[in-house]
């Protein structure tokens, strides 16, 4: 499901999502027809068929993961089960919510979008956001199971990089988990997000033309190493420009910029085939390692921001 549905209630992983709905095996290792010690390959066993260089036997299967002896594999449904009871008990109005999620091709790994449209925020007229859950889960180590909380802007579909506290929870793999504990932590959420609200004013106050918005993306983020020093990326240069000639309605504002690079972050695409949870989960990261520096912060007007 890589488009938004309408939900008025956090449905079950098997209603929503029931590719993920499997008892992710663990099986011995072979390499060359002998055992690995203390080696074992985690398999989605609705997929596909298992190579017999790989494995003791041939069962129906696709390997995630290659573990060592004391990785335990927990079905996705214990964790994400745990996170609709406690945001049940944290007492969150679910009534009307959206939920989108991008699924790696074998099941190794997911990131699920809740967003929480009771929940609206709106720094200035008609900019309207509402408050975003990303859920994240992986068989293939790709992610930890944990929950970020941001603001979704709904004019250009952006999920909006943090630019005050970092709004999630972290939880391990376990076969037990604690829906109070999580209810009780993101119960604070949407008032924690005000705040974050408030600062997008700050950005919208600060002038910023486009020749610096240019300079910054050109310094910060088209650049790369290469063998003989650094070297500037001209095409991403280009579609910076490109991307902050479609933000014209916000101005030459540090606010622009914002949007700018949290576009980038949101708007990912990829080949057919691609891991697009974890594609998605590495640029939008690039992203946030942008907008939390010192540079970033004082070219748009975040100056006081820790």
């Amino acid at each position: 499901m890589s488009i938004y549905q309408d939900f008025t209630s956090i449905p079950s992983l098997e209603e929503v999502a029931p590719s993920l709905v499997f008892e992710p095996k663990r099986e011995p290792l072979r390499h060359n027809g002998l055992l690995v010690a203390d080696k074992f390959a985690i398999i989605n066993p609705t997929l596909g068929n298992m190579r017999t260089d790989i494995m003791p036997s041939e069962p129906t299967g696709e390997v995630m993961q290659i573990v060592g002896k004391s990785h335990v594999a927990t079905p996705y449904t214990v964790m994400w089960d745990s996170m609709r009871e406690g945001i049940e008990l944290s007492g969150l109005d679910t009534s009307q919510i959206q939920i989108k999620f991008i699924i790696a091709p074998d099941g190794g790994s997911y990131s699920a979008d809740i967003i929480f449209k009771q929940y609206e925020f709106e720094p200035a007229v008609g900019d309207v956001h509402s408050m975003r859950f990303r859920i994240y889960d992986s068989h293939n180590m790709t992610f930890k199971h944990h929950i970020q909380c941001g603001l979704f802007r709904y004019w250009c579909s952006n999920g909006q990089a943090s630019i005050a506290e970092k709004l999630e929870v972290k939880a391990k793999h376990t076969l037990t988990a604690d829906p109070e504990k999580l209810g009780a932590v993101v119960a604070d959420f949407p008032a924690r997000l005000e705040a974050e609200a408030e600062l997008y004013k700050d950005m919208m106050e600060t002038p910023l033309q486009k020749d610096e918005a240019m300079d910054f993306i050109r310094s910060n983020i088209a650049t790369y190493r290469v063998a003989s020093g650094v070297k500037i990326n001209e095409k991403m240069v280009e579609e910076g420009a490109r991307i902050w000639n479609m933000y014209q309605n916000l101005g030459n504002t540090g606010y622009r910029l914002f949007n700018v690079i949290t576009h980038i972050g949101t708007h990912v695409t990829g080949r057919e085939g691609t891991d697009m949870a974890r594609k998605q989960a590495r640029i939008e990261q690039k992203a946030q390692d942008i907008v939390d520096t010192p540079a970033f912060k004082q070219l748009v007007g975040l100056r006081a921001v820790a």
